[in-house]
């Protein structure tokens, strides 16, 4: 179901796929986006929100794919 009253800006997710498989996902709102979406003040909020989120989470995603490889 689509929630029009919500909007992805920094997502990671650990999968498991119908046959078996554990994969992660990693998205993010582009930032050139940023400034066609929100107004100058929250746009700065959003910019930071998504260096943070990329900062940390796109380590977790980086981490979580190379143990996966090793096991296969």
């Amino acid at each position: 179901m689509i929630n029009k009253n919500e909007a992805n800006l920094v997502s990671f997710k650990i999968l498991l796929t119908r046959d078996n498989k554990i994969v992660t996902e990693f998205s993010m709102l582009p930032e050139k986006e940023v400034d066609k979406l929100f107004p100058r003040e929250e746009g700065y909020l959003i910019k930071s929100i998504l260096k943070h989120g990329k900062d940390k989470m796109g380590g977790l995603h980086s981490y979580f794919q190379r143990e996966l490889e090793a096991i296969e």
